[in-house]
């Protein structure tokens, strides 16, 4: 009956262990999760290093859920279009994150930005204005990259603000 006393006791614990390996992998891809999703926005946008940091950040065959602009393209070259446009139109743009939240698959951030408004966007032609706004992004993550997202800002604030 000795013999078997290991076997039992590694039958008994395995469901235990599995679970517990579970948890903590889904818990370490939370975590590169919200380490993405940080980068992105301090270190891409705040300190101007998106195009060193896409690969990084973002799925090969990523994609906008609700795309500002009628034209944009999913893929890397998307994000690439994207962030072109708003470097020309706000190349001083702050982001401050206020709230960020991850799981394992999933990946959520609100944020206050601020910037001055020096190329044409959303139908403006630039009007050296500075913004103040805050927006909301959601994402579907895969392997700890940008797969998905959706953005929801205060557009029409935006406009008015930069119309005023």
């Amino acid at each position: 009956m000795r013999t078997y006393t290991p076997i039992f006791l590694l039958l008994v614990l395995s469901p235990f262990l599995l679970t517990q390996c579970t948890a903590a992998k889904k818990l370490k891809m939370a975590e590169q999760n919200r380490e993405t999703i940080r980068l992105w926005f301090e270190e891409g946008w705040n300190h101007n290093r998106n195009e060193e940091l896409l690969l990084h950040t973002f799925c090969e065959d990523w994609e906008d859920g609700n795309p500002l602009q009628a034209d944009q393209r999913i893929g890397l070259d998307g994000m690439r279009q994207l962030i072109a446009s708003y470097r020309k139109a706000f190349p001083d743009a702050q982001f401050t994150i206020t709230h960020l939240f991850a799981d394992d698959e999933h990946a959520a951030i609100r944020y206050e930005v601020t910037a001055t408004h020096h190329g044409e966007m959303f139908g403006l032609q630039p009007t050296g204005k500075q913004f103040f706004s805050t927006g909301v992004v959601l994402y579907d993550m895969e392997d700890g990259k940008i797969k998905r997202s959706w953005q929801e800002l205060d557009l029409e604030g935006i406009i008015q603000q930069l119309r005023d």
